[in-house]
C-alpha cells in the first residue's frame, strides 16, 4: 500500500506524465479487448475465423505496450525506429481490417495486378494487338489472360460482401490450393496498365510460385504495396531535415494505410511526392554535398510519377528548393569529368525517348490533359458535353466562377474524407468514428505547434507552396468536366485521393527539425490509440453492414450461407 502512494504522492511531472500513459494505453487495451469478445469473436464459427480477429487484436495490443515502453522507462527511442515497427504493425491490421477488395475500384485493380503477375511469370495474352507502330489495343470480348481457376471463381464472392467477406478468406485456402483449381481459365476483363502494378503483380506471382491459395494471392499483393509505404517511409524519415513527426503521423491516419494497404496504386502517387519532396529538402541542406547523379535521381523520382497521376509530376518545382548556388559550387566547379559526360548520355537518352513517343503518344495526352473531351463516367448536358479550353478562353471569368462553386462543395467533401472518416469502395463507405479522426487530426496540429526547432526558410516556403498550389489548380482545371453534369444525374466529386499528397507533403514542409523527446511519443502514443479505437468502429459498422438483411445469394454456390 505504501509503495501505491508513494507512487502518487509527492506528485511531479514525471509521475504525472508516466500515469497519463498508463491510463491513455489501458483505455486503448482494455477498450479493444473488450470490443472483440463482444463483437468479433464468435464460438460458433471456426477457430480460422476467431484467429482472424484474434490476430488484429494482438497486433494492436503489442503496438500499444511497445510505446508506453519508452515512456515509462525513459527508453531512448528514434522516429525511424519507431515509424518501422507502427508502419508494419497497422498495416498487418488495416489489411485485414479492409481485406482485399473492399478498397476503391479494386475489383478492377486486382484483375490488373493479376495481369501483371502473368507478365512476371511468362504468361501472355490472346489476341491482343501489338502491331508495331500503333498503340496496344485490348480487343473487346477477343482479347483475354488467363487466371489460376481458383482465384477466378472465388473473385466475385468477396467484392463487396461484409461481414461474410471475413469468413470467405479466414476459412479459405492461404497456402495451398487444390490440383483440380489450379488449371488456368479465360478471364475477359480488360485489365489496366500492367506499369501501375509492378510491386501488387510481384506479390501475386510469388504467391502463385509457391503454390498459395486464394486468400494467399489475394493477401499477398496488397502486403508488397504495404511494404512500399513501410520502406519508403523509414529512409525519408531518416533524410528529411524536418518533418520526421508529420510524415509519421499522417503515414497512420486511416486513409493513408488503407490506400497503401490495397491494390490501388494511389499508393504509387502518395509514396513518390513525399520521396520526391524527402530528395529535395535532404540535398538543401549545406552540410550535403550534391552531385550531377543527383539531378538523375530527382528526374527519375518525377518520371515514375507519370503513369500513376500525371498531375504530380508538377511537384518537379521543388527542385528549386535546392540552392542553385549549390549545383554551381558542388557540381559546377568539380573536376568530375565523368559526371558531365553521364549528363550528355542522360540528356541525349532522354530527347530520344521524346522524340520517339511524343508523335506516338500525342493525341492521346491532348485528349486527357488539354481537356478538349469528356472522359466523365457521368451523364452529360447534351448541349455541352464539358468545358474546354476553348470555353475558358471564351468566358474564363463564367468558367471560374462555375468552377468555385463545384470546387465549394469537392474542398469540405475532401477534407472530411482525406483524414480517414470513410474509407474503401463507394457501395461500402466503412466509417471510422468521427471522434477519432478528429482526435488524430488534433494531434497532427499539436505536433505542427508544440514540437520547437528549426524550420524550412521563408523562399524555400514559398518554392514548396507554388509547388503544392499549380498541383491543386490542375487537379480542379482536369475535373472540370465533373461540374457539368446533365440535371438530375448524380454528381461526382472530385477523389479525395488526389489531395492526400498534397495535403501529406504541406504537413512535411510545415515541420521542424526537433530531435525526439517525450512530448513527441506522447503525441504517438495518443494517435496509436485513437487508432484503435477508430479500426474497433470500423470493423463493428462492417460486421453490422447487413443487419436485417438477407445474405447475398451468390454465397449459396460456395455453402457459406
Amino acid at each position: 500500500m505504501e509503495k501505491i502512494k508513494s507512487f502518487f504522492y509527492p506528485m511531479t511531472m514525471d509521475k504525472a506524465f508516466k500515469l497519463g500513459t498508463v491510463l491513455v494505453s489501458a483505455f486503448g487495451i482494455i477498450f479493444s479487448i473488450v470490443f472483440f469478445c463482444l463483437n468479433a469473436f464468435d464460438t460458433t464459427k471456426t477457430k480460422f475465423y476467431n484467429g482472424y480477429f484474434a490476430l488484429i487484436l494482438i497486433v494492436m495490443i503489442a503496438l500499444t505496450i511497445y510505446l508506453a515502453r519508452f515512456l515509462l522507462l525513459d527508453k531512448e527511442w528514434s522516429y525511424s525506429k519507431i515509424y518501422l515497427v507502427l508502419a508494419i504493425g497497422w498495416s498487418i491490421c488495416m489489411q485485414f481490417v479492409m481485406p482485399p477488395i473492399s478498397g476503391a475500384d479494386e475489383v478492377q485493380h486486382f484483375y490488373s495486378a493479376y495481369h501483371c503477375s502473368n507478365i512476371y511469370l511468362g504468361i501472355k495474352d490472346h489476341d491482343f494487338d501489338t502491331t508495331p507502330g500503333s498503340y496496344g489495343n485490348w480487343i473487346e470480348g477477343t482479347s483475354y489472360f488467363y487466371m489460376r481457376a481458383e482465384d477466378y471463381y472465388k473473385l466475385p464472392y468477396i467484392d463487396v460482401t461484409f461481414p461474410y467477406q471475413y469468413q470467405i478468406l479466414a476459412d479459405g485456402n492461404w497456402f495451398h490450393t487444390d490440383d483440380d483449381m489450379k488449371e488456368l481459365v479465360q478471364c475477359y476483363t480488360k485489365p489496366t496498365q500492367a506499369r501501375r502494378y509492378l510491386l501488387s503483380g510481384l506479390g501475386i506471382a510469388i504467391a502463385r510460385l509457391l503454390g498459395f491459395g486464394f486468400s494467399g494471392v489475394v493477401f499477398m499483393g496488397r502486403i508488397m504495396n504495404s511494404l512500399t509505404l513501410v520502406l519508403a517511409g523509414w529512409i525519408c524519415i531518416k533524410l528529411l531535415p524536418v518533418g520526421k513527426l508529420q510524415l509519421l503521423m499522417f503515414s497512420l491516419f486511416p486513409t493513408t494505410l488503407q490506400l497503401c494497404s490495397s491494390y490501388s496504386y494511389d499508393n504509387m502517387s502518395i509514396l513518390f511526392s513525399f520521396i520526391l519532396l524527402t530528395t529535395c529538402l535532404y540535398l538543401s541542406q549545406e552540410n550535403v554535398k550534391l552531385h550531377a547523379w543527383h539531378i538523375y535521381l530527382i528526374a527519375i523520382i518525377v518520371v515514375i510519377l507519370i503513369p500513376n497521376k500525371m498531375v504530380y509530376t508538377l511537384f518537379a518545382v521543388w527542385f528549386f528548393a535546392i540552392p542553385l548556388k549549390k549545383w554551381w559550387t558542388d557540381v559546377g566547379k568539380s573536376k568530375k569529368w565523368y559526371e558531365y559526360t553521364l549528363a550528355g548520355a542522360f540528356i541525349a537518352g532522354a530527347l530520344l525517348v521524346v522524340k520517339k513517343f511524343a508523335g506516338k503518344y500525342m493525341y492521346i495526352l491532348y485528349d486527357m490533359f488539354v481537356l478538349a473531351h469528356n472522359h466523365a463516367t457521368i451523364e452529360q448536358d447534351a448541349s455541352r458535353a464539358a468545358y474546354s479550353m476553348y470555353d475558358v478562353l471564351d468566358d474564363p471569368l463564367g468558367t471560374l466562377q462555375f468552377a468555385w462553386e463545384g470546387i465549394k462543395v469537392d474542398f469540405w467533401y475532401n477534407i472530411h474524407h482525406v483524414i480517414g472518416s470513410e474509407l474503401g469502395h463507394i457501395k461500402l463507405n466503412a466509417t471510422v468514428p468521427m471522434a477519432c479522426v478528429v482526435t488524430m487530426l488534433i494531434v497532427l496540429i499539436l505536433g505542427l505547434i508544440i514540437n520547437k526547432g528549426k524550420r524550412l526558410k521563408k523562399w524555400q516556403y514559398v518554392i514548396i507552396g507554388i509547388g503544392l498550389l499549380i498541383c491543386v489548380v490542375a487537379i480542379f482545371a482536369g475535373c472540370l468536366v465533373r461540374f457539368t453534369p446533365a440535371e438530375g444525374s448524380e454528381r461526382i466529386q472530385i477523389s479525395y485521393r488526389y489531395l492526400i499528397p498534397v495535403y501529406m507533403c504541406m504537413c512535411i514542409a510545415l515541420g521542424t527539425d526537433a530531435k525526439e523527446d517525450k512530448k513527441a511519443l506522447a503525441l504517438i502514443l495518443i494517435q496509436n490509440v485513437a487508432l484503435m479505437v477508430g479500426l474497433c468502429g470500423t470493423i463493428y459498422f462492417l460486421l453490422h453492414l447487413r443487419d436485417g438483411m438477407a445474405a447475398p445469394e451468390i454465397l449459396n454456390a460456395i455453402g457459406i450461407y
